[in-house]
């Protein structure tokens, strides 16, 4: 006899082993869901962070039918208030190790929706634990957390993973995907991709002093992996990290995989041989406020076997439309990226369906070859469950383009350096003082086997 799956939580787990003892059933090793590629019933998640980003990820999630939320965590008392009023049987945590310790194998996906500093700790102690893991863009925050993230999944294929960069998986996103992956655009020449972010500090000094840390923070947590330093009102927490080098990846780190996936997905671009950052005013603790991005990537067989050059623009910069092949004219959409072939130029947005393409100059007119997409989220809990159907954004190609972006965070700290990347060795080689941030030294107490 099969017992019936009851959600997890303390209370269900004792209302489970009361039903099951009467059934005769045996208890030893019990899990309310399976793995292993075979089809689940329910698949029992955690998310963790549920503000903010972090409470679009869950409802998305927690929208699909067989999914049942058995947890949720965030730093912040507020945000657990209010995700828990609408999750009344999931346990409540501040702490991702204790979520972890309490819920251990009633667990069988993580979200990971936090402050980037902290994806790559909370992603891989989920990995260790044998988890699926969702996990908000970029993958994380250094060039040494993203590769070893995307090591660690793709040594355990048994896992569904999924990179958050939501407009990945619109079919749209995926039909363009397709069109560049089968040739049509001919040799690339380049790629370049813009942004209207940053819409938070940059550009700006450490600020000073410190404030009282509010009763509903825990602070010692939302820090994590990062150095020590004073709560201040408004600086970090809940958004204006994002500039912050020791939390956050700038407009280039937070911005560029939500589009750049439309180019270095299907071309196969990755390991920048170098990169220089054009910025004005960055500073010690902050990116700059706007800054033009160049890195040479290895060749593919989509370029011909030679190297190709991507261009980055943010701050509310643009490249020229006369560098792109546009009509001079044409006015190009921030947050899109633009691939540059031999037989035309390839607009990709962000989200919606407004791809264009252009030839000599004047726009064409035809139907894209037909892909499959679907809801980002859904496709990853399907996965997760024992679906034939794979993430596609997955952490062996999430960990590989925001490693890239990593590099060309980095050099922001060294404008107008032109910077030699050794990926095989994961060092510049003409700067030995820039290698110091290709990692970092975690806080007690954060400590991850794997990192």
């Amino acid at each position: 006899m099969t017992a019936p799956l009851i959600p997890s939580g303390r209370t269900g787990r004792r209302t489970f082993i009361k039903t099951a003892a009467v059934a005769g059933v045996a208890l030893a090793g019990w899990k309310p869901t399976l793995g292993g590629g075979r089809a689940l019933r329910k698949l029992n998640v955690a998310s963790i962070g549920v503000g903010g980003m972090g409470a679009s990820d869950l409802a998305q999630i927690s929208s699909h039918p067989e999914v049942f939320m058995v947890g949720l965590c965030d730093i912040d008392g507020k945000n657990l208030r209010s995700a828990s009023l609408k999750h009344k049987d999931a346990e409540t945590f501040s702490d991702y190790r204790e979520l972890f310790d309490t819920l251990g194998d009633r667990v069988d996906a993580v979200s990971v929706t936090i402050p980037d500093h902290m994806h790559a700790a909370v992603a891989m102690t989920a990995l260790n634990k044998d988890k699926h893991v969702y996990v908000q863009k970029p993958l994380a925050w250094s060039v040494h957390e993203n590769r070893a993230l995307a090591a660690a999944a793709a040594a355990k294929p048994h896992l569904a993973t999924q990179m958050g960069t939501q407009n990945a998986s619109r079919e749209m996103k995926q039909r363009c995907m397709r069109f560049v992956r089968e040739g049509n655009l001919g040799r690339i020449k380049a790629v370049h991709g813009s942004t209207d972010r940053p819409i938070w500090p940059q550009g700006n000094p450490r600020p000073q002093g410190s404030d009282p840390v509010p009763a509903n923070v825990n602070w010692d947590v939302w820090l994590g992996v990062a150095p020590e330093r004073p709560y201040k009102n408004g600086a970090y927490h809940a958004f204006n990290w994002r500039g912050v080098r020791d939390f956050g990846c700038g407009a280039l780190g937070d911005m560029a995989c939500h589009s750049l996936d439309a180019a270095f997905q299907p071309l196969e671009l990755r390991d920048p041989i170098s990169v220089i950052c054009e910025a004005a005013d960055g500073t010690d603790d902050q990116f700059p406020s706007k800054e033009l991005v160049k890195m040479v990537l290895p060749g593919t067989k989509f370029t011909g076997g030679e190297p190709v050059e991507f261009t980055w623009h943010d701050g509310r910069t643009k490249p020229s439309n006369s560098s792109l092949g546009l009509p001079p004219e044409y006015d190009l959409p921030f947050n899109t990226v633009v691939i540059v072939g031999e037989n035309g130029t390839l607009l990709v947005p962000e989200g919606g369906d407004g791809w264009a393409l252009f030839r000599d100059g004047v726009r064409q007119e035809f139907e894209m070859p037909e892909a499959r997409g679907g809801n980002h989220w859904h496709l990853w809990v399907d996965h997760a469950r024992g679906g034939d159907f794979k993430s596609l954004s997955p952490l062996e190609y999430g960990g590989s383009i925001s490693e890239t972006l990593a590099l060309g965070a980095l050099a922001s700290r060294y404008p107008g350096e032109m910077l030699e990347w050794d990926a095989k060795a994961m060092a510049f080689t003409n700067k030995p003082e820039a290698n110091q941030f290709v990692t970092r030294t975690y806080r007690d107490g954060f400590q991850v086997a794997g990192l």
